[in-house]
């Protein structure tokens, strides 16, 4: 059986609850949040940097290859060239 859940229900956003935003605590809020986060250490940006630019280079050349194939076998089966 389920247990009856202990989380309020969500709130729902209303024009009264617009109206009560305060601009700067939300900037409170954020930059508080901000603190809270894990920031990676530098090395570890940059080895993740690579990582990305290495798959995004792998795969750049993966689909430029499949273009390349499915183009020429377009060009010769259909086109016959």
């Amino acid at each position: 059986m389920d247990r009856p859940s202990s989380k309020q229900p969500p709130r729902l956003i209303t024009q009264e609850t617009l109206r009560q935003v305060r601009p700067v605590e939300f900037f409170k809020n954020t930059w508080a949040e901000m603190r809270k986060v894990t920031w990676p250490s530098r090395e570890e940006t940059l080895r993740l940097t690579g990582v990305v630019l290495v798959l995004s280079l792998a795969v750049g050349f993966l689909l430029g290859a499949l273009d390349y194939i499915l183009s020429q076998t377009f060009v010769r089966f259909v086109l016959g060239t």
